[in-house]
């Protein structure tokens, strides 16, 4: 499973549980990256990364900005 699809899995397991509180955290070595969750009451993704908040209503714009959030933690530029 590519890693698209393991997030695509992510956020539609946080999109149907919506009325649990659940939140992904991708962490290293012990510390959170950032965190996703969904909120059932705005029905939108949540992203928290180093105290700043960002949603987004739609499925596609969440999992994009969390592609763009993880490759960044991967290939960080100099």
């Amino acid at each position: 499973m590519s890693e698209n699809n393991e997030l695509y899995t992510i956020l539609r397991t946080l999109q149907t549980y919506s009325e649990c509180d659940i939140t992904h955290s991708f962490s290293e070595h012990n510390t959170d990256l950032l965190k996703v969750s969904y909120s059932h009451e705005f029905k939108s993704f949540v992203v928290t990364q180093h105290g700043s908040v960002e949603t987004y209503q739609g499925l596609p714009s969440a999992l994009a900005r969390l592609e763009v959030l993880l490759h960044d933690f991967k290939h960080p530029s100099v």
